[in-house]
């Protein structure tokens, strides 16, 4: 069983979507603060790995992109003998620097007040502008307006929880855990999303044995811009 968590203003829809080809048992909940799920006062990224973890099948796979990357890689710190292997797409382990963590925190605040305030509209306006997430191959229209319609049907109210929650800045430092990590570790990251491939190198260099897979002409969003790219590797990994 592959159990996918998906990433901030995204749906468990996308993964059934996306790891379809692989052909094997899956499942993909939906994370707090998205679709009809709140995110209410308490949540944290080790609460929400907790959930996670209680409903994983002893010697399970697990896969997160970013949000769901940093609510996967709690679970394999915190409950290791659920795992067999752990994927992890465009994420980090937490931010080091205190000082960066508490710029990131006011930061994430004030884009909750936008979205509580005055709508999803403008937040989602701010988001698909943000360079660190434009894409770096050309998609299909089609694909950018389900995109959006997904963003804008979500509540503002749950992603602003999200980002009071649950963001890398409310996020426990698990940079010195990561030698922990036992089981086979697969992390990827979009060639052209640079802030990502260092964070990455890093966390290759700290986890025991742990594969680092970059792919070409690709930004942060890799399940998306390369999808039979991210499957081949998925099919190698957990074979």
């Amino acid at each position: 069983m592959l159990t996918a968590l998906h990433g901030f203003t995204e749906t468990d829809d996308v993964w059934t979507e996306v790891l379809a080809p692989l052909k094997r048992p899956l499942r993909c909940p939906l994370l707090p603060g998205h679709g009809w799920r709140p995110c209410p006062a308490g949540t944290t990224i080790k609460t929400v790995a907790g959930e996670i973890a209680a409903k994983l099948p002893a010697g399970g796979d697990l896969l997160g992109y970013s949000l769901g990357g940093r609510i996967a890689l709690q679970v394999a710190l915190d409950h290791p003998t659920k795992l067999r292997r752990l994927v992890l797409i465009s994420s980090t382990a937490g931010l080091r620097d205190v000082q960066e963590r508490e710029k990131r925190v006011r930061h994430d605040h004030a884009f909750a007040e936008v979205l509580e305030e005055d709508g999803l509209g403008p937040f989602v306006a701010w988001w698909e502008s943000n360079p660190a997430l434009k894409p770096a191959r050309v998609m299909p229209r089609a694909m950018i307006e389900q995109l959006r319609c997904r963003r804008l049907n979500q509540d503002p109210l749950g992603l602003a929880g999200v980002l009071r929650h649950l963001s890398t800045g409310a996020m426990t430092d698990l940079w010195p855990r990561l030698g922990e990590l036992k089981m086979p570790v697969l992390l990827i990251a979009g060639e052209s999303d640079p802030r990502y491939v260092a964070v990455m190198k890093d966390m290759a260099a700290k986890i025991p044995g742990a594969q680092l897979e970059l792919v070409p002409g690709c930004g942060h969003a890799v399940h998306r811009e390369a999808p039979n790219e991210l499957i081949d590797l998925l099919r190698d990994f957990l074979a």
